[in-house]
């Protein structure tokens, strides 16, 4: 009998309840600014059109497969907006806890022989300390996602 390996691979998708309640919030705001552009105002446009592009991305979001953390044995695969980068475990010198914003998130560094991505590098070390990080935590703590990918890292960065 032959046996096909699979390969192997963990997904992490963020919490749909936080993305619904983004996504009402910016319902709410995209009428408001509705109604508010009934006075012949400009602001109430603007206010429509933005918090309707925020309604937008956050329904694509709560599309399967828009958005997610996949780990396989080559690396962690980001996919935003059904867009996907691919970052490889031998290319990252070390994660660590840092912050978007307000926001508790998982940052990187590459090793030093990396040669992509010079200039956003550059760019995201002075803005955040790191060259890179994660959007957000997928659902799960700060702590436990750092120390999933640092194990993932050890077991399959070499």
């Amino acid at each position: 009998m032959h046996h096909v390996m699979n390969p192997i691979e963990k997904k992490y998708r963020p919490k749909k309840t936080k993305t619904i309640l983004l996504a009402l919030i910016s319902l709410l705001f995209t009428v408001i600014g509705l109604f508010v552009n009934q006075d012949e105002s400009t602001k109430g446009g603007l206010i429509s059109v933005f918090f309707g592009l925020c309604l937008l991305v956050f329904i694509i979001q709560l599309i399967p497969g828009s958005t997610e953390l996949k780990l396989t044995n080559e690396g962690f695969e980001i996919t935003n907006l059904f867009c996907k980068n691919l970052t490889k475990w031998k290319d990252v010198e070390t994660f660590k806890i840092g912050y978007t914003g307000r926001n508790k998130t998982i940052m990187f560094d590459y090793v030093q022989d990396h040669n992509k991505h010079e200039t956003g590098k550059i760019i995201a070390k002075q803005l955040s300390g790191s060259h890179g990080g994660l959007p957000t935590t997928y659902g799960l703590k700060a702590a436990d996602l750092l120390e999933i990918m640092n194990e993932w890292k050890k077991k399959y960065g070499v």
